[in-house]
């Protein structure tokens, strides 16, 4: 059903021409209409208007660039799922597989061979690999995290607590920003927690895992922070003191 108002006319005739079109639907019959089609000028009235009118309500409302994102990284990260489901894997519960030398360095790890692993994920192949495993101090770990892409660390904590010596295995998801790729992020975020997963059925137990941007954030102060939490002590509300008794009664002789 096809309609034309002129935006010039008086408020008089759009109502007789309301009035009218509802008269002229209703003896046509409502429910025969299947589109309803509203024209103000000449080029609208053209078979080409009503297409570029079908088009515009198929098209959906207008996204912002964050919205953009977000659907993008939606769609993304369902494709990855369908993909992720036919890969086998090394480690148990993981989703992608792992490379066979991420594996023997990952058991060097646990065994205490080496106290620092870091991994990284090939989004092209979609599968785990090593990328740096040695012996690092505290002092050092900073150093490693790179300023350009996403990284799995495993650093295993030397210290001393409340005088006695530990090891307490840290893991850190280092990730700069927002300047990396969304599927790269995507991938990394989304493949986190099956990666945790198969390291604590490998044995290797995570005494505390940390999202980080930058090198600054693990510090040995900011690890120590992370293993040992501050116990925050809760503070007792004040309670008023009670009045001075004035004791029992006295017999006065």
């Amino acid at each position: 059903f096809n309609h034309t108002f002129e935006g010039g006319s008086s408020g008089i005739n759009a109502e007789y021409g309301a009035a009218t079109r509802a008269n002229l639907k209703r003896i046509f019959g409502d429910n025969r209409i299947t589109t309803e089609y509203l024209g103000t000028v000449v080029e609208e009235m053209s078979l080409q208007g009503y297409r570029n009118h079908t088009l515009s309500l198929n098209a959906g409302a207008p996204m912002t660039s964050a919205e953009k994102e977000l659907e993008e990284v939606s769609r993304n990260e369902a494709m990855m799922r369908s993909q992720m489901e036919g890969n086998s894997s090394t480690l148990p519960g993981l989703s992608l597989p792992v490379t066979q030398e991420l594996q023997s360095s990952l058991e060097k790890f646990k065994k205490g061979f080496i106290n620092y692993v870091q991994v990284k994920l090939d989004t092209d192949k979609e599968e785990l690999k090593l990328w740096d495993c040695s012996n690092i101090t505290a002092e050092e770990f900073p150093s490693k995290i790179p300023d350009d892409e996403p990284r799995y660390h495993l650093f295993n904590f030397n210290h001393t607590f409340e005088g006695e010596q530990m090891w307490s295995v840290v893991f850190i998801y280092s990730c700069p920003g927002y300047n990396v790729p969304v599927k790269q992020r995507m991938m990394y975020s989304s493949t986190k927690a099956s990666f945790l997963e198969g390291l604590v059925q490998m044995g290797i137990v995570i005494a505390a895992k940390r999202e980080v941007s930058e090198g600054e954030e693990v510090k040995e102060n900011d690890v120590f922070d992370m293993v040992h939490p501050a116990k925050h002590v809760s503070r007792q509300n004040f309670v008023k003191p009670k009045a001075p008794s004035k004791g029992g009664r006295r017999l006065i002789r």
